[in-house]
């Protein structure tokens, strides 16, 4: 359950700082006094003397206790914070970090994968959001923490839940916090063995069921903390471990790459070119360990803290997908109603209903003597078995040794090493057909999409010729008695595409600060300094998406078809059937998509499983890697002619890897940085003759960062045809693209340009600010608060944005290509960015009238500068004397400023006083924000650009969107009843929308909105004893469905998107401490 715990100081509850309340401990003790029940929580890695600022922890050990402490925080912290805590050793309130924390007022949490990649959905949260912002900087104790890979923070769902004693939200600065997070500091607290009084034996063991999924997974946790008293001091150590592994599902449908089309009419419309629907299985498993050792003098003047935590977290992925492959129907002609038939809009001009066909463009079977099979119309769709391994590891060592030489003298010093590992191997492969998409729109709710053969009766529709002549024979595909779609005649091995990330990273830092406490009858209270320093490196090795044909209707002769053989040899005549070797559908399977959306809408591929391949490619790398290049040397050659692949090849085998690697020298990216901190702060507390008592900080801090990037500038070493090729192609046939749009003084440009060229480069960038910050609180009779706040605060750049690489790429596919000539399009990193800053108000007014029973509201306003956009502009490049044009897209710093602003209320409060005594041990806490915002314009394409013009590329003035990942509703709301040894919680949380991306990673690269989404979640305990307590707890019990749409005009009209699906989660537990 939700539990917020006060300790002695809950503005820097396990911090290694200096920990202390505005107000006297004889304040805070008297406050605490008030609470009935006693135990104990995390103090901080090194705490302060017993007798003068220590004050007993309190453990709470039901729900009423923890609202109760939940207004001793607030009412007593000099800064804004909230906190959670595991109300039990070994489990906080929700099943994941991430959930817990979206409890807190102002916090939300996002439920995709990659937030530029809105086609992934995550089963658990996976990214932090507070107050609008996704700036949050990532501790464990107040220590640095991060994951390896392209951002600066922690992946929160990586920890193990178990091994967390609380978690602190900070909402806005102080000097002495470590700078990084404008929007907030989430900081994970380990425990210590200081925070027991005794010995303890605690263990849980946990079962949860997803009912997608339909397996039950465990979860085991153990710890053990003791501690001793001897003539030396007191020492105590403390180990936990916990095994946590989870296998859960999600099921979509989409609606893909709506644009605004002229072909059907003179009134523009808007209707999309395919749909795609998708069912992916996860299996988590995430390892903790943690120990601890203490030891506190006999004079109780220094204490030492050693602490040691690993979080291991290995995530399994697997998808089955079928989706229109849009970029091929955009390029071989665009989709349109099936003949015979039309679309149907709405008033605003969108469709609504309808049956999508398209031409599939040039098909090299056609040519007399071939196969014959390609259809001439048909959606090419594609059956996609995508599997994926993520390993990440994060090690955090830490030590803080604090000594109290006199009264008013402290020190402190504290000393940490990260280190970080990520290892990620993704792999799909694509099996092909042709369909066309039935697609009924039904507003909010997930449309009906049917896929349906590109023939009838068994005649292919617009046969070009009757009877057929040699060069337009009728195709053979899905003719009786090959008319069923599970049948391996019509399919073809499309593509594979592999990419991987093998990232570490380390960090070092060195902190010491001390502290001088003033007389106790002055104002000032204490002025507080320090020094920090931290080194990090960082090393990024990010492949490509490796991306490449196998084979393809428009060379070779046509492509190789699942019922084929193949022996990597290609057959005499191009375009016939592959006669020997293995059959290539021996390694596809159908799949049938049970119980797809549980069953509220039709699998839309019917009662005909697709082919999708059936080994599950990262277990069996090795293998899927043969086996795509069996089938390309089947299709064509391997090489080109400048002796590279053509065809699709393993990482390891592109041009210019490094050798004994699976990365170019483009694609690893060593990035070190050094920041240098001081502060200053004076603290200070009286009180008025009014009576008001008035307590809070003032200081500065100042920090100075140098950034050193490694990297390269590397042009392509592309496969083009040769002239003698160009020159070659056969009277009936339709050349290549290449030759058939590029000039031949261009197209020997095109060669020279692509040779492969790579220039080292480094950059190195220095920035420092000054951070001030202000911090009141004022207290008045009648438990009245007012408090405010000013900080300046900064957030560096993730850390892949800086990565220093210009990967050049120049492309003859027809989308890229511009008034006749090849053009690139890619994105590049900006070693020179500057972090984003936040000059920040806080106000609040909060009115404690019960026990428990409070009433809180907040203001809060900032103003960030800097903000850092996608950069997107037409370049110009030179390389061996030719010179094209690529449409790059960079994170840059914007010139204009965006605002967020907005409040957050809070209600608890219990039943008690308005039901009878039979009823007792109902309550609630709710709690709700607004958020407004005005952001910043991306930079992009003009509308004069061809891109945009032909309706390829999404061109919306971004200014009109609010900030990414910004909700302007968020709340929570929050029952529960608590009598005797039963305790029941219900928990909903809702935001609203939101925008996910400002830029799709697929075309046509437009805005992507979450739509509003809210979830039920529940638990209800029991204790059998004073020792052992079961219970159950669950997740999604109203099924949620998570939809998102696309933005299409600057009017800001959407349609959705996609229509997503996940498990009901439910896990049986039972806990024991001794």
């Amino acid at each position: 359950m939700l539990q917020l715990i006060a300790t002695s100081t809950p503005e820097r509850r396990n911090r290694p700082g200096f920990v202390r309340y505005g107000v006297s401990a004889i304040a805070v003790a008297s406050v605490l006094a008030a609470v009935p029940a006693l135990a104990q929580t995390a103090p901080t890695p090194a705490p302060q003397d017993d007798d003068e600022t220590q004050v007993e922890e309190v453990v709470v050990t039901g729900i009423r206790g923890s609202l109760q402490n939940s207004q001793t925080i607030k009412r007593n912290a000099e800064v804004f914070v909230d906190s959670i805590s595991a109300q039990d050793i070994g489990a906080l309130p929700d099943r994941s970090v991430s959930e817990a924390l979206q409890r807190v007022p102002g916090v939300a949490i996002d439920r995709f994968t990659a937030g530029v990649d809105p086609d992934h959905f995550a089963v658990e949260g996976s990214g932090v959001v507070v107050r609008g912002l996704t700036f949050v900087r990532s501790e464990f104790n107040g220590r640095d923490a991060f994951t390896a890979n392209n951002g600066r923070a922690l992946g929160f769902a990586d920890v193990p839940s178990e091994l967390l004693a609380g978690v602190d939200v900070f909402k806005n600065q102080s000097a002495d916090l470590i700078e990084g997070g404008i929007a907030g500091t989430v900081n994970l607290r380990t425990r210590v063995p200081f925070d027991q009084s005794r010995d303890v034996l605690s263990a849980s063991a946990e079962y949860s069921y997803g009912d997608l999924a339909e397996e039950l997974t465990p979860t085991y946790s153990i710890l053990g903390s003791k501690r001793w008293d001897t003539e030396y001091g007191e020492f105590g150590l403390l180990a936990n471990f916990v095994d946590s592994q989870l296998k859960s599902r999600s099921d979509g449908q989409q609606i893909s790459n709506f644009s605004l089309r002229t072909n059907l009419g003179p009134t523009p419309v808007y209707f999309p070119r395919g749909a795609s629907f998708r069912s992916t299985d996860f299996d988590r498993t995430r390892t903790g360990y943690a120990a601890a050792g203490q030891w506190r003098s006999p004079d109780h003047t220094m204490i030492a803290t050693a602490q040691f935590l690993r979080s291991e977290a290995t995530q399994d992925t697997t998808e089955h997908a079928v989706e229109i492959a849009t970029d091929n129907v955009t390029s071989n002609g665009d989709s349109r109603p099936v003949f015979g038939t039309t679309f149907e809009f709405g008033d605003d001009g969108v469709f609504t209903n309808g049956t999508i066909t398209g031409p599939t463009g040039w098909r090299d079977d056609q040519q007399g003597g071939r196969d014959n099979r390609t259809p001439s119309f048909g959606l090419q769709s594609n059956n996609q078995r995508r599997d994926a391994r993520s390993e990440n590891i994060t090690t955090d060592y830490g030590f803080n040794f604090k000594w109290t030489p006199t009264d008013r003298l402290k020190f402190n010093f504290d000393i940490q090493r990260v280190e970080s590992t990520v290892q990620v191997l993704d792999a799909t492969l694509w099996a092909s057909t042709y369909q066309n998409a039935s697609i009924q729109l039904r507003g909010d709710d997930a449309p009906i999409v049917t896929f349906l053969p590109p023939s009838e009766n068994g005649t292919v529709t617009q046969c070009p010729a009757t009877p057929p002549t040699p060069d337009t024979d009728c195709p053979r595909y899905f003719n009786a008695p090959n008319d069923n779609f599970s049948n391996p005649f019509n399919s073809f091995v499309r593509n594979n595409m592999d990419h991987a990330e093998d990232s570490e990273g380390e960090l070092t830092a060195v902190r010491l600060d001390g502290e001088y406490t003033f007389d106790e009858d002055s104002w000032l209270d204490s002025v507080r300094f320090g020094y920090r320093r931290a080194e990090r490196e960082q090393t990024t090795r990010f492949s490509a998406y490796n991306w490449g044909v196998i084979s393809e209707q428009w060379g070779g002769g046509g492509p190789v078809w699942l019922s084929d053989s193949a022996d990597g040899v290609p057959e005499p005549g191009p375009g016939l059937p592959g006669t020997a070797g293995q059959v290539v559908g021996s390694q596809f399977e159908t799949f049938a998509f049970d119980n797809f959306y549980r069953g509220q809408i039709p699998v839309p591929t019917g009662n005909q499983p697709r082919l999708f391949y059936n080994q599950n490619i990262i277990d069996n790398y090795d293998a899927y890697s043969q086996f795509g290049l069996l089938v390309g040397d089947e299709w064509r050659a391997r090489l080109g002619t400048n002796g590279c692949p053509q065809n699709w090849v393993p990482l390891a085998q592109r041009c210019d890897v490094v050798p004994g690697s699976l990365y170019r020298l483009n694609e690893i990216n060593p990035i070190q940085e050094q920041n240098d901190a001081f502060y200053g702060m004076l603290r200070y507390a009286g009180e008025l003759s009014s009576g008001v008592r008035l307590s809070g900080n003032v200081g500065v801090r100042y920090t100075t960062t140098d950034r050193q990037a490694q990297g390269y500038l590397a042009f392509p070493r592309a496969t083009f045809s040769s002239e003698a090729e160009c020159a070659a192609t056969p009277p009936g046939q339709t050349a290549t693209p290449f030759c058939r749009l590029v000039s031949p003084v261009d197209r020997a440009a095109a060669r020279a340009f692509a040779n492969g060229a790579i220039t080292e480069d480094t950059a190195e960038f220095t920035y420092d600010y000054l951070l001030p910050s202000f911090n009141l609180r004022a207290e008045l009779d009648g438990g009245k608060v007012f408090r405010f706040g000013y900080s300046r605060a900064i957030t560096p750049p993730d850390i892949g944005l800086t990565r220093n690489y210009f990967n050049v790429n120049l492309s003859a596919n027809e989308l890229d290509i511009v008034n006749g000539r090849p053009t690139g399009r890619f994105a590049v990193g900006n070693p020179r960015l500057k972090p984003i800053m936040a000059d920040s108000f806080d106000a609040s007014f909060e009115w404690y009238y019960g026990n428990p029973g409070s009433f809180t509201f907040s203001l809060f306003y900032k103003t960030l500068s800097d903000v850092i956009t996608n950069g997107t502009e037409r370049q110009t490049f030179t390389n061996n004397g030719a010179t094209f044009d690529a449409v790059v897209t960079t994170p840059v710093n914007s010139e204009k400023d965006a605002t967020v602003q907005g409040f957050e209320v809070a209600w608890q409060h219990t039943l008690d006083d308005l039901l009878p005594p039979y009823l007792a041990g109902f309550g609630f806490n709710a709690n709700y924000t607004y958020i407004d915002s005005e952001g910043v314009p991306q930079s992009t394409l003009s509308n004069t650009d061809p891109d945009v013009a032909a309706g390829r590329v999404a061109n919306i003035d971004t200014s009109l969107l609010p900030l990414q990942n910004l909700s302007e509703h968020t709340a929570n709301l929050a029952g529960f009843y608590e009598h005797g040894p039963v305790a029941v919680r219900l928990a909903y949380a809702w935001r609203s929308e939101f925008l996910i991306t400002p830029r799709d990673v697929i075309v046509p690269f437009a805005p992507i909105m979450n739509e509003s989404t809210g979830q039920l979640d529940a638990s209800a305990f029991y204790s059998v004893t004073d020792q052992v307590k079961v219970g159950m707890q669950a997740v999604n019990l109203t099924n949620e469905v998570t939809r998102t749409s696309q933005v299409l005009n600057n009017d800001l009209l959407t349609v959705g998107r996609s229509w997503f699906m996940n498990d009901r989660r439910f896990t049986f537990i039972v806990r024991a401490t001794f």
